[in-house]
């Protein structure tokens, strides 16, 4: 059976069921964040509460390897459940769609399938430069003499919610009926609309529900576009073509057919290449190259040094060489997953791992995998590195608001027992950057130090109340509501009897 036809056996319930319990978060959160208990029990007791509101996303800002932020959107759980259950009622008509596309499997690189990472419905984790894409490169390339490549500019923020209806029922008749509250189309478009105070412009970034609806579209548009050799990588084409003028044409039609849906081709990234070109980017190659023959073992001591080292030197001539690309998170990640059995190699790893992120901060999960891994190798020596180290990281990257080094900061020194230098002065600046996410993580931090500050996370909430920013902080007003729901701060809060039901039954989106 092929991947293609794998999709066809996808059942509206397994659908529903990997949406609600695996897709709520992305998976740069799963760590530390999960929906499990919540898709388990929203699926049992099927509230009604609040049909006809709409609701707000808490933002994280997770930093890309420019050090640009890129914001991720966490749905509430209320409209999250409402599009998923829209999505099981239209699944037939969705994968329809989406199964009409020939060879979807040969085009599209990252799909809705039963067997992804994770348990989720779509995962980016599942997506590799396999042996398998490889061939697909080498077929579609035959006989081509040119490589177009060209993606869509600012795809989820720009993605129109009428455009679903477009898609599954085409423009006209979609427009025609556009005010008929009745029509099926129409309420998957109001369930899209009502996670992002009822706009019609733009999908989160993030939940798995935003990946499968952008893939309903962008079919649409392959569906027009069956004639070219290309792969697509979500919203990024890469087309072979037997000359000049098929690459021109390719560029116009898939501009075309996108304008159709509201998109635009990110023009600073379009791009004509004359084949032959190597498979593998160069850095990708010689990383791969050094790493095949000498990290080898399972284990590294002491004596290993020079050669990750070595490794970590590569990398960092490589990301000068391509700035664009991310040379050093390749190399952190391969790092993170070895065992390293000896105080002198393990601190050196951790150290420099500390002075590439002081300047690349995106990957600073990574250093979870790190530790993990090398956990019963974790001596008093150690912890105090780590300890260091993480702070360091912490006190340069707050003046940035960057999230995700405040939120795995403070979640590695819960994990690892370790302290948090000027914990009050530093949690003070998050909350009144209205960061929510490691407030959240403020507050159990401070919890599993027993300081006596908790309470000011609890007055918190006024604060949110007041400013009428509780949709945007539902997760953190949640969980503190779970931890002392009798708090006067709770009694007028919004969705308290939502919030009480998941309470009783044990729900927490923590890990």
């Amino acid at each position: 059976m092929t991947i293609t036809d794998s999709l066809k056996y996808l059942k509206k319930e397994q659908v529903n069921r990997k949406l609600l319990e695996y897709g709520l978060f992305s998976e740069k959160l799963t760590p530390i964040f999960q929906s499990q208990d919540f898709g388990k029990w929203v699926k049992k007791v099927k509230p009604k509460l609040y049909s006809d509101r709409s609701f707000s996303t808490v933002s994280y800002r997770l930093t890309r390897n420019n050090n640009a932020p890129r914001i991720i959107d966490i749905p509430h759980p209320i409209s999250y459940h409402r599009l998923c259950e829209h999505i099981r009622l239209s699944w037939k008509e969705i994968i329809s769609k989406i199964g009409e596309i020939d060879d979807y499997a040969e085009t599209s690189m990252v799909i809705p399938k039963p067997n992804n990472l994770n348990h989720r419905l779509v995962s980016m984790k599942s997506y590799d430069k396999k042996d398998d894409e490889k061939f697909l490169i080498l077929d579609k390339s035959f006989g081509k003499k040119y490589l177009v490549q060209i993606d869509i500019a600012n795809c989820y923020p720009s993605i129109y919610s009428h455009s679903v209806p477009w898609a599954l029922v085409g423009h006209q008749e979609a427009k025609d009926n556009m005010n008929d509250k009745t029509k099926w189309y129409n309420q998957l478009d109001f369930a899209i609309r009502s996670m992002q105070r009822n706009e019609t412009i733009g999908l989160p970034i993030g939940p798995d529900t935003s990946s499968l609806l952008s893939e309903l579209i962008l079919t649409r548009v392959d569906k027009e576009l069956e004639n070219y050799d290309y792969l697509r990588f979500i919203d990024d084409y890469r087309c072979y073509c037997k000359s000049q003028e098929e690459a021109d044409e390719f560029i116009r039609k898939a501009s075309r057919e996108l304008e159709k849906y509201h998109l635009r081709l990110n023009t600073k990234k379009t791009k004509i290449t004359e084949l032959p070109i190597p498979i593998d980017e160069d850095w990708v190659r010689q990383l791969r190259q050094y790493s095949s023959k000498f990290l080898r073992k399972s284990k590294y001591k002491e004596k290993d040094i020079n050669i990750i080292s070595e490794f970590i030197d590569l990398s960092i001539k490589l990301t000068k060489e391509f700035p664009g690309d991310s040379p050093i998170r390749y190399v952190v990640k391969i790092l993170s997953g070895k065992e390293f059995g000896d105080d002198k190699i393990l601190g050196f790893v951790v150290m420099s791992f500390s002075r590439l992120c002081f300047i690349y901060p995106y990957f600073i999960d990574l250093f979870d995998n790190l530790l993990s891994r090398n956990e019963k190798h974790i001596s008093k020596d150690i912890l105090e590195i780590i300890e260091t180290e993480i702070n360091s990281l912490t006190k340069e990257h707050i003046k940035y608001s960057r999230s995700d080094v405040a939120l795995w900061g403070l979640h590695l020194a819960t994990k690892y027992k370790f302290q948090i230098d000027d914990f009050e002065t530093y949690s003070d600046k998050l909350l009144s950057d209205r960061d929510a996410l490691p407030s959240l993580l403020c507050y159990f931090y401070a919890k599993s130090n027993k300081l006596k500050t908790t309470k000011k996370y609890f007055e918190f909430i006024e604060t949110i109340n007041k400013e009428k920013l509780e949709d945007e902080w539902w997760i953190y007003i949640y969980e503190l509501y779970c931890e002392k729901n009798e708090r006067p701060e709770f009694k007028t809060i919004q969705y308290k009897d939502f919030y009480e039901l998941m309470r009783k039954a044990n729900v927490t989106f923590r890990q």
